[in-house]
């Protein structure tokens, strides 16, 4: 019984980095694109 919660625990622990970390890449592209003077077309 303590193998699982010790299991659901770590997947937990992965599941909440990967999602700040797919936040900060995000953020960061939000900011890049706030921040430039002149959207550049393509």
């Amino acid at each position: 019984m303590m193998l699982v919660g010790i299991g659901t625990l770590a997947l937990l622990a992965v599941f909440a980095n990967v999602q700040r970390f797919r936040r900060g890449e995000v953020e960061t592209v939000v900011v890049k694109v706030a921040t430039s003077p002149t959207p550049q077309p393509h």
